[in-house]
């Protein structure tokens, strides 16, 4: 009898299914990208595409490596929106009478607020209202509901007769 275990089934078996999920998450949150996914796990691009489409929790853990880097991406930006403070280290080597002296120098710096960070949080995240094109859209909208135009459909305006 041929064995029809698929690779996700002796992960399984040798007990590195998670350790698996778990890379595959990393590449998804973009926290992981040395190289391809399928190139990560040690199989061909279209054994990944059918484990893919097979199996549940490999869906789960792409979808939720996904959220996770759309979340990271957020506050990223939302600390940018805002300034921060942030610490700069710098490593001075000095060398005295033979002797090698290391000192670490912290520097305290600010990053000022983004108005171009802080208008795209707020119109995506908070809505139309905050959209810079607000009036354009309400234009665009207020013309869909009028919208009387007839399309007519008989006429021949491929007349080459002329």
């Amino acid at each position: 009898m041929a064995n029809t275990k698929d690779i996700y089934q002796k992960w399984k078996e040798a007990g590195i299914l998670s350790e698996k999920l778990d890379s595959i998450k990393r590449y998804y949150a973009y926290q992981e990208s040395k190289d391809l996914i399928y190139n990560i796990l040690g199989i061909s691009e279209s054994t990944w595409e059918r484990l893919k489409k097979k199996y549940a929790d490999i869906k789960f853990v792409i979808q939720e490596a996904k959220k996770l880097h759309e979340h990271l991406l957020l506050v990223s930006l939302t600390r940018r929106a805002t300034g921060e403070y942030y610490e700069d280290v710098q490593t001075i080597i000095e060398e005295n009478a033979g002797k090698t002296k290391k000192k670490i120098v912290k520097f305290k710096k600010y990053l000022p607020a983004d108005v171009g960070a802080n208008k795209y949080l707020l119109s995506r995240l908070h809505g139309e209202k905050y959209n810079e094109n607000k009036e354009m859209l309400e234009i665009a909208r207020k013309r869909q509901e009028n919208n009387t135009e007839v399309w007519n459909t008989n006429e021949d305006t491929n007349n080459e007769t002329e």
